[in-house]
């Protein structure tokens, strides 16, 4: 616990300090000139240039440019200059950025680096473009907003759930209930359990899913716990919200998912992180199953021989077949906008118009698709869904969201929330449980070892 509270004061000093940095300042009020009218009370586009940035992977670069070049046959006044980039090293890039005052007027950022990356005094007020959101669920761009400030805009909400490559199961004589899951019942830890059992008997080096890394270990412990308890990772007073004795309850699954071959008995086994690009998973397929962003599954369908023969969403493994429990949500990615843009009407105008296009255009959004995952805006939605022809319906991606958001909403309902906190990603925080998880994956910590660390 003193671990955490001395984490939670660094963050609290660096905030005030920046607060006292920030009123050094002259007062920054901005203000965002109307754009000029024609006689016919049309905005005049004047000509103007504006950047943006992302990251993806070359699928993902690929549909951005196509968008974009559409945008520029719409709007010839408005130049994009578009830069796609890969995922390492992004954020370094962005904060150095933010710091020299000459990031993109556009950039794809993570929702909790509205806090990370202080957002309140680096991004601007979207507010001011006058962005319609009100065909957004409701409480989506809560997490995006602070002090009355929409500092991004939501592209997606994602969350953690399980693939499987069936054919891993079905050659050890494992039968996956496919009538259930269409009728919505899950499958639960035991089931995984005793599948690990039987994959392992007819091939010790195959698992039912392989392995885990920090990250993927800390959530699926997380995920158990709060299926038990109900609770958030982070309680409302930003501390741990996990007891020691639930913690051990938390390891001592882990041990027993190890010690019938669901994961590895010791990541020493398997030292890459390479996931997606691993072996075991496309190579070899000692690997049975992966826990991932539904936002994310691509990734391995696009390295897995046959992945659309194989490959199957069953969500989140369950204490009961008919529980919905232990979903955590969060924003996956957003647009956020530069402050400067706000020094220049003609600038200002070119941004609104290419957010919109890029969220709600019918033509962008056929080109885009659910590389970014699956837009809440019910419009939007709904043109992906009348193109109707297996390209977006059909998806991992799609039906890993439709069982996130079901999830979700049976859990707000019952008076749990599970959305992810902004500090659990922050690296700070991260730190403080992912370090002794990875000790505990290489058998370098026991459990209890683990636990105090953290504690």
């Amino acid at each position: 616990m003193k671990k955490i509270i001395y984490i939670l004061l660094l963050f609290a000093g660096t905030i005030a300090l920046t607060a006292c940095m920030s009123s050094d300042k002259p007062d920054e009020t901005l203000i965002i000139s109307e754009p000029p009218i024609d006689s016919e009370g049309n905005v005049v586009i004047q000509p103007a240039t504006i950047s943006f940035t992302w990251w993806g992977t070359s699928d993902r670069n690929i549909a951005t440019n196509q968008a974009i070049n559409l945008f520029e046959e719409k709007y010839p006044e408005i130049k994009v200059q578009g830069s796609g980039n890969p995922w390492g090293g992004y954020d370094t890039t962005l904060v150095n950025q933010l710091g020299q005052g000459n990031e993109a007027d556009i950039f794809q950022i993570n929702y909790n680096w509205i806090y990370s990356m202080y957002g309140s005094e680096r991004f601007l007020d979207l507010n001011l473009l006058n962005i319609d959101i009100s065909n957004y669920p409701e409480e989506e761009h809560a997490p995006l907003t602070v002090d009355g400030k929409l500092l991004a805009i939501s592209l997606s909400e994602t969350g953690y759930i399980f693939y499987l490559n069936k054919e891993v199961y079905e050659n050890a004589g494992v039968e996956i209930p496919y009538d259930d899951l269409a009728a919505g019942k899950a499958l639960t830890w035991d089931w995984l359990i005793e599948a690990g059992q039987k994959i392992g008997e007819n091939n010790p080096n195959k698992y039912a899913l392989g392995r885990l890394d920090s990250q993927q270990a800390a959530m699926l412990m997380f995920t158990y716990l709060s299926q038990i308890t109900g609770k958030n990772v982070i309680d409302e007073n930003n501390q741990l919200n996990f007891t020691q004795q639930e913690l051990q309850m938390g390891f001592a699954f882990l041990n027993t998912l190890r010690n019938n071959n669901v994961i590895l008995r010791s990541n020493t086994l398997d030292t890459s992180n390479a996931g997606p690009g691993n072996p075991n998973w496309n190579v070899h397929f000692n690997y049975g199953g992966v826990m991932t962003w539904n936002t994310a599954i691509s990734e391995y369908e696009n390295t897995l021989p046959g992945s659309a023969e194989k490959m199957i969403s069953v969500g989140m493994f369950q204490q009961n077949e008919d529980d919905q429990l232990g979903m955590y949500k969060k924003v996956s990615m957003a647009y956020a906008v530069s402050r400067r843009v706000a020094s220049s009407s003609a600038k200002a105008t070119a941004v609104k118009l290419f957010i919109e296009f890029m969220t709600t255009d019918p033509e962008a959004i056929a080109i885009l698709g659910v590389d970014r995952g699956v837009t809440s805006h019910t419009l939007a939605q709904q043109e992906l869904m009348s193109i109707d022809d297996g390209r977006f319906l059909n998806t991992l991606e799609w039906q890993g969201h439709n069982i996130v958001q079901s999830y979700f909403n049976h859990q707000v309902s019952l008076g749990q929330n599970l959305y992810i906190h902004p500090y659990y990603e922050h690296d700070s925080f991260r730190n403080v449980y992912e370090l002794p998880i990875e000790k505990f994956l290489l058998g370098t910590f026991t459990g209890t070892q683990a636990i105090n660390d953290i504690m």
